[in-house]
């Protein structure tokens, strides 16, 4: 047990400010004021009044930092009631005044917000990166209001998108040939690189959603303007003199939204013999099968996808092999390109999923005005999030009208569609409330909250009815809305946009392992992306179930598929497909046990205690992780020579400073306790180096011992609060979109004490957030005027 999280215990001002007096005001008084405090200038009687001061030795109290490793320290129990006293006299404070709602900027879209809408809004899925500038990141995370501002600059690009998109969702009766490359376009005319080379790891493997009995391939979604004929060139499989993966037959199946269209082989003994023969004829021969196929598709968004037929797992052909893949699969082709031509032929416009949200009425049946109008009208309330006025009707319907007489009623609700979709009040988050100083959002600005809270996109129709009705403000509606949010799968948008930015796994994608010291997990058989699915599915298993937070530390399962079950050293799952599996080694519960985790805290090369210890002391229990000094000392590498020393070794040698050891004391001993994790996320028993057994013991602030994955789970485990605290405060910066002070720390800590009588669940905490202050008001200062100004710039 972490003895520094015991419950309270009731004790006097005097004998609090005692234990403040010996241990703190040595470092933080008047002449010293280590960090700037000074704790003999205040006084016990008034600690509400220095909440801010006193919040951050709250902090640091609970994280085991203050007072500094290897300085004398009251015991937990004393740390525990202290840090308690502390925050009752500010809680108590707080609640007998209003809450702060803070402030929050005009909000700007992110990327993945203006993605979701897009898709919400008109059933089209779209790469905003194309488009949109980077999003900055504040407090971990991009939809950070006060990161999210918008230069003149940008407003072109913005532009652009709208009128992009606008045509893609629409359809174009005219739309000219147009060839689009995906993957590498050189591998469009030359052969493609050996096994091994970049882009090729997935091509040995079956990849989800194509047909069964296939292995390998590539597949698009591509944006067909009108139905229409179109031909389709695969990247060169053949070349002269070189003849990988010719001497095998394979064969290459097309498809489109799931269905043949074109099948042909490559491969074999008549091609390897025909390029051996007569070369270049023979190669373009060969190519030629993979040129121009034509096919028909309607307007709208389609799956394209190219595969090979799985071949027999009887025993492989191949003559020399360093590493075996699965049985008869190291011979089949790659694909690493494609190019998609046309229209060719246009042959009208089919009813697409886009055209089915946009056009809900046809000139035949209705005028076109009238029924332009409804289109109009419809569409901008969905993208606005609200009723619009007359003045915004005649605005859009102005870009209507010049449309129409270009090219008629279509044309005319594409542009319309276009500065719907170029215009801040669908780009921003504007929030004007009602009343002066701390104003009450409006129903419909809840609802916009909340939908881009949950689900990082707009309110859907139910979600809207109830904002127009003035009933989303009931917190029996409130709470029914959040139940019915978590349960729809766009809530599996906060293991992304939330989890994986609290996490901080965009890390994972800059490591790749060392072939050397890891060749079986690099190149074909790096294990990021099925690391990376391995979390989704775990994270979204808790967050969206009945289960406590807690889980995400304790759990005793995971989702594999078979080559990750391989990875992990477990031998009964088969097939590609992941499914959820009871874990049979304590060490891999919960988030210490995942690849991932370990992975992303680690060097290529070797595992990093210091960063694993650091992502747990800031992640997991909410510290803030200690500014290094200016100049660290390089950690030593063994030399050649001389007898190797652990890695633990070496790095109790580079914390021998007592300055450096202040926060490793704290860091390092909670890193070892996963040093059984190598750097790829694979249990280990020895040191790489001196292939002895690993010493993953440490002891805690408070004198706990731990030695294992599981005793540091315990230890955490044992007392919830900590972590849901941390949890919470980041579920908290997400649903707000502005960074936490020590102002709301009142309102974090009533959240996770209401959040325990119903075992910590996730649905309880979001219910918290949603019914405080904090969410359902904002300080009057600066949306509404942003929104103006913005509006200043927009076409």
């Amino acid at each position: 047990m972490l003895a520094w999280l015991h419950p309270r215990q009731p004790r006097s001002n005097a004998d609090e400010w005692a234990v403040v007096k010996k241990y703190c005001f040595d470092c933080h008084n008047y002449e010293e004021q280590a960090g700037n405090r000074a704790f003999d200038k205040l006084s016990p009687d008034h600690i509400a009044a220095n909440a801010e001061t006193w919040e951050a030795a709250i902090r640091k109290l609970r994280s085991g930092l203050m007072p500094p490793a290897g300085e004398p320290r009251p015991d937990g129990k004393t740390v525990t009631q202290l840090v308690s006293w502390l925050e009752t006299e500010i809680d108590t404070a707080a609640d007998r005044a209003a809450a702060a709602p803070g402030r929050v900027s005009l909000h700007r879209l992110n990327r993945r917000e203006y993605a979701h809408a897009i898709r919400d809004l008109l059933a089209l899925d779209v790469d905003p990166a194309e488009w949109l500038p980077q999003d900055n990141v504040a407090g971990h995370f991009d939809n950070n209001a006060d990161a999210l501002q918008v230069s003149p600059a940008f407003v072109t690009q913005y532009i652009d998108a709208a009128r992009a998109i606008a045509e893609q969702a629409v359809g174009d009766r005219k739309a000219p040939p147009i060839a689009t490359t995906y993957g590498d376009p050189a591998n469009m005319v030359i052969s493609l690189p050996p096994a091994g080379a970049p882009g090729t790891g997935r091509q040995q493997e079956y990849i989800p959603g194509m047909p069964f009995g296939t292995r390998g391939g590539m597949s698009v979604v591509h944006d067909f303007p009108a139905d229409g004929e179109y031909e389709l060139t695969i990247g060169d499989m053949a070349l002269a003199r070189e003849v990988p993966r010719m001497e095998f037959e394979n064969t290459v199946i097309v498809l489109l939204d799931g269905e043949e269209f074109y099948r042909t082989n490559v491969g074999g003994e008549v091609d390897h013999k025909a390029i051996d023969q007569t070369l270049d004829p023979a190669v373009e021969a060969i190519n030629d099968r993979l040129r121009k196929i034509k096919f028909h598709a309607t307007a709208g968004q389609h799956q394209l996808a190219v595969t090979f037929v799985h071949r027999s797992f009887a025993e492989t052909d191949e003559r020399t092999r360093t590493v075996a893949l699965e049985g008869g699969q190291e011979r089949i082709q790659a694909v690493h390109a494609l190019q998609v031509r046309g229209p060719l032929t246009v042959t009208g416009i089919s009813e697409s999923a886009s055209r089915k949200k946009i056009f809900i009425c046809q000139p035949a049946e209705t005028p076109e005005k009238p029924c332009a109008t409804e289109i109009v009208t419809n569409l901008a309330e969905r993208a606005f999030r609200r009723p619009i006025d007359d003045a915004d009707l005649k605005g859009l319907m102005a870009f209507y009208d010049a449309g129409y007489a270009q090219g008629g009623f279509e044309i005319g609700v594409r542009d319309a569609l276009s500065a719907i979709l170029a215009s801040p009040n669908f780009i921003y988050r504007a929030e004007s409330g009602e009343g002066a100083g701390a104003v009450t959002l409006t129903d419909l600005e809840l609802a916009s909250r909340l939908s881009f809270f949950l689900w990082s996109s707009v309110p859907d129709e139910e979600l809207l009815k109830l904002a127009e009705q003035s009933r989303l403000g009931s917190p029996r509606v409130l709470a029914a809305q959040v139940h019915r949010m978590l349960a729809d799968d766009r809530a599996k948008s906060l293991t992304d946009d939330f989890a994986f930015q609290w996490l901080g796994l965009a890390k994972l994608d800059t490591i790749v392992p060392d072939r050397a010291q890891f060749p079986q997990a690099s190149g074909l058989l790096d294990p990021r992306a099925m690391l990376k699915e391995e979390l989704r599915l775990f994270i979204d298993s808790v967050l969206r179930s009945d289960q406590g937070v807690m889980a995400l530390l304790t759990a005793d399962y995971t989702f594999l598929n078979e080559r990750l079950a391989m990875h992990y050293g477990i031998e009964n799952v088969k097939g590609a497909r992941f499914r959820r599996v009871t874990l049979p080694d304590e060490a891999r519960y919960g988030l210490f046990g995942k690849g991932a985790i370990e992975m992303m805290t680690s060097y290529p090369n070797r595992t990093s205690p210091v960063l694993r210890g650091a992502w747990v002391l800031e992640t997991i229990l909410g510290a803030k992780r200690p500014v290094p000094p200016a100049v660290v000392p390089t950690l030593q590498d063994n030399k050649r020579g001389e007898p190797p020393k652990t890695l633990r070794a070496r790095l109790e040698q580079h914390r021998k400073n007592p300055t450096c050891f202040a926060c490793h004391g704290v860091m390092d001993p909670l890193g070892f306790a996963l040093e059984n994790f190598s750097a790829v996320g694979q249990y280990r028993a020895d040191d790489p180096d001196t292939h002895t057994p690993i010493d993953a013991s440490g002891v805690l602030p408070d004198g706990t011992p731990v030695q294992t994955p599981g005793d540091l789970r315990r230890a955490i485990a044992s007392r919830p609060e900590q972590f849901v605290r941390a949890l919470t405060e980041n579920v908290m910066t997400f649903a707000l979109g502005r960074s936490l002070d020590y102002r709301d720390m009142p309102t974090v800590r009533a959240i996770v004490r209401r959040a325990a009588a119903d075992d910590y669940r996730f649905e309880s905490i979001v219910l918290g957030i949603v019914s405080g202050e904090q969410f359902r008001k904002r300080d009057a200062e600066g949306s509404a005027d942003g929104l103006t100004q913005a509006s200043s710039q927009s076409p």
